[in-house]
């Protein structure tokens, strides 16, 4: 095979296709495993320097009986059932790679598949589904793997391939420390964007600004314990530069509100409030951010059943 490797990736949104369409671009072979199908097996993708490109594709719902390497680009709620639906197709030794927002299914996935390498992943490369199988990439950035067990340690090599298809991708040897700053960056933005239907952009007025500082606040006790070492006003300039990087992007948590979808909050706010309740740490901010998406998730799934 091309490059030694054959990928699999299960989930044809935004990030699934936009590896899709890198890896191929760099001479690798994929199969896209999708719940939709594409008659023609074509993915459109318009590059951020808005060159336009098609290339063909595998893609079917199953996985292929192949030992290659898996990586999950569906939402953190669907990972799981995405993962059972293929379990006969799904070898010992296989290489499952998680890429979300969030955390917690890693320790899920560890619960079904013991004996598989299972590695975390953090992208901050964007891109935008425009219709099926059609994206236009949005924002570049840098990827982080790391192993989540002791299998995935030795499967570290695969980090060459996928920087042969986006730059700047890198193995970690301390992947928590970059899942839980994702997870921070996410919790201070996902939930007021989703909340007040606002852009990323909109957060660096003062009204957010000061739940930020907030949320980091209630946060520090809980990363002190997990052992991050990021400070609250290291934290602080992250997240807005985050913002400013991504003034004009409106955040996953506020699509899927905006059109009617469940969130990840349960994988983020949520996963944060378990670890607060394990020591005793009070948020009520996060908590109260938490709730109200909840509350906002339960009216978008009404509306979606009485349609």
């Amino acid at each position: 095979m091309v490059g030694g490797y054959m990928w699999q990736i299960i989930g044809a949104g935004a990030i699934g296709c936009l590896w899709a369409v890198n890896l191929l671009k760099s001479g690798q072979n994929v199969h896209l495993v999708s719940k939709n199908m594409s008659t023609f097996d074509n993915l459109h993708y318009q590059n951020i320097k808005g060159e336009n490109f098609n290339f063909e594709c595998s893609i079917s719902n199953n996985l292929l009986p192949q030992k290659t390497p898996i990586l999950v680009c569906v939402k953190a709620p669907q990972v799981k059932q995405a993962l059972l639906k293929q379990r006969d197709n799904i070898c010992q030794e296989q290489v499952i790679i998680l890429m979300h927002n969030g955390m917690g299914t890693a320790e899920q996935i560890a619960d079904i598949f013991p004996n598989n390498p299972i590695i975390c992943a953090t992208t901050a490369n964007a891109s935008l589904l425009i219709s099926p199988f059609n994206i236009k990439q949005t924002g570049l950035g840098v990827t982080y793997l790391g192993a989540f067990n002791v299998q995935a340690k030795p499967v570290a090599e695969l980090i060459k391939q996928l920087n042969n298809a986006l730059d700047d991708c890198y193995w970690s040897d301390d992947i928590e420390q970059k899942l839980w700053l994702k997870l921070i960056i996410n919790i201070a933005i996902n939930p007021l964007t989703a909340i007040y239907q606002v852009n990323n952009g909109k957060l660096s007025e003062q009204q957010f600004q000061s739940k930020i500082t907030t949320i980091i606040k209630e946060a520090a006790p809980v990363f002190i314990k997990q052992g991050v070492t990021f400070t609250e006003e290291e934290l602080f300039i992250i997240i807005n530069n985050v913002i400013t990087a991504t003034a004009g992007n409106y955040s996953s948590m506020n699509r899927d509100i905006f059109l009617n979808r469940p969130t990840e909050n349960e994988y983020i706010n949520g996963y944060l409030l378990k670890k607060a309740s394990q020591y005793n740490i009070e948020t009520p901010l996060i908590k109260s951010l938490y709730e109200q998406i909840k509350v906002l998730e339960n009216h978008s799934l009404t509306a979606q059943d009485i349609h």
